[in-house]
């Protein structure tokens, strides 16, 4: 028994260790390149009635409900979600033609506010749209463990995503 005790002593002091060497920072990006002007993306971005048509939340959770605020495009724009796979809410804080939109996101259970948006890139014959999210993950240890496996929970859906967004957008151009 003393054994054991010791073993788990050394394994939880090195989890907690190595934990706080970690760094919480999660920043999770992905690109996609539309062949269209940024006039023909943008609907589909600034207004949260459209998110469905492209992102890929409700088909990786279908028991997932989405309620969208009182104001559903541009600045002030909001929505919240609840389904097996968790809850959050977010709201857009800049949207602009040129530039993209951003959007402030948190997550039932995380105390973190992460900046999250999808930026575009405009060289006069495509748009290059990146899908970003940024944060420092909370509680420290757990946030820092957590925040090294996020690109690999989100990054694969951030691909569906906007290779979706893309077929939409391409499609109607």
């Amino acid at each position: 028994m003393k054994l054991f005790l010791k073993i788990f002593g050394v394994l939880l002091a090195l989890f907690i260790i190595v934990g706080l060497v970690l760094d919480n920072s999660v920043d999770v990006r992905r690109q996609v390149v539309i062949e269209a002007a940024p006039q023909a993306i943008h609907p589909y971005l600034s207004d949260l009635k459209q998110w469905p048509k492209w992102t890929p939340w409700a088909e990786l959770d279908p028991s997932m409900k989405t309620t969208i605020g009182n104001i559903s495009a541009g600045v002030g724009a909001s929505q919240s979600w609840a389904g097996q796979s968790g809850a959050g809410a977010l709201t857009i804080t800049q949207s602009s033609l040129e530039e993209g939109v951003i959007y402030s996101m948190n997550f039932e259970g995380d105390s973190t506010v992460y900046t999250s948006g999808l930026t575009y890139q405009w060289d006069g014959k495509a748009t290059t749209v990146t899908w970003f999210m940024k944060g420092k993950m909370e509680p420290i240890i757990i946030g820092n463990y957590f925040a090294q496996l996020m690109d690999k929970f989100v990054g694969q859906s951030y691909e569906d995503g906007l290779n979706k967004l893309k077929e939409l957008v391409e499609s109607t151009v």
